[in-house]
């Protein structure tokens, strides 16, 4: 059955487990800030709780470019070794690979550059990962967060042609509403598709029960592509708490109901 799990940092997963969310998400970057002594206390931490960080997003920080004149795989190595290390010390066995600063092409470098750029570092990130037991999810964004992959259909092409059975596609409803992309991408995916984002696309908040979101045609098309993995709430709220339990609500009916 798929999960649902909610996008969350530390502070936040005490009341994500009495919400009822099956795991959280955290964000790589963020926790790379952290020095050795308050990681190890956050993991510490962590464990305590009857749910875990199963999956972590924000993967790369904007000042490390994988696109562009200034691209430095070598640099993108040095960080990503210890990064994935920390994820496999969490127990996080999937990060999503969004990171719009960080790909995001600049005025006047070529497109095709920047695109067999991208196919270079994911090569390289899957090959670490792997030694890490973690899967990497190609996350598209709408435009107006990054100018390159903004569709699921271009993930997954990324992902074939990159080769690695630890790259895949991630499907995120808001962005693909933003770009008019349909949900039977998610399905022609098949198993390509390794993780899934949704919120309200109504000034991307958390979903709730009639908030006119059909959030059981993402479902059906999850549904479709034999997808058994998990989705997480990604979007803004105002009481962590009242309004996760309205989104857990609302996913669960979807999902159970979905045809």
């Amino acid at each position: 059955m798929i999960k649902i799990g909610v996008c969350a940092g530390p502070d936040k997963m005490e009341a994500a487990s009495r919400v009822g969310f099956d795991y959280v998400e955290w964000g790589l970057a963020g926790t790379m800030e952290m020095d050795g002594q308050a990681f190890a206390e956050a993991v510490r931490r962590a464990q305590d709780m009857p749910i875990r960080v199963e999956a972590m997003n924000g993967m790369l920080p904007g000042s490390l470019k994988i696109t562009g004149p200034g691209a430095d795989l070598g640099r993108v190595r040095d960080y990503l070794e210890p990064a994935f290390e920390r994820m496999a010390r969490l127990g996080a066995g999937l990060v999503v690979f969004g990171s719009g600063g960080a790909r995001g092409v600049e005025a006047g470098f070529p497109f095709d550059a920047a695109w067999r750029q991208i196919a270079d570092f994911l090569r390289l990130a899957g090959e670490i990962a792997a030694g890490n037991g973690i899967r990497i999810a190609i996350e598209p964004l709408r435009r107006e967060e990054c100018n390159i992959i903004n569709h699921v259909s271009e993930a997954m092409a990324l992902s074939a042609l990159v080769g690695l059975e630890n790259v895949g596609a991630l499907g995120d409803s808001f962005h693909m509403h933003s770009v008019s992309e349909p949900f039977s991408a998610l399905t022609q995916a098949g198993k390509r598709l390794f993780h899934v984002h949704t919120a309200n696309p109504a000034g991307r908040v958390y979903p709730a029960p009639a908030d006119g979101a059909d959030y059981g045609a993402l479902f059906s098309a999850l549904k479709a592509a034999d997808y058994s993995g998990r989705v997480s709430v990604e979007a803004g709220c105002e009481n962590f708490e009242k309004d996760g339990a309205l989104a857990l609500q609302a996913l669960r009916q979807a999902r159970d109901g979905a045809q």
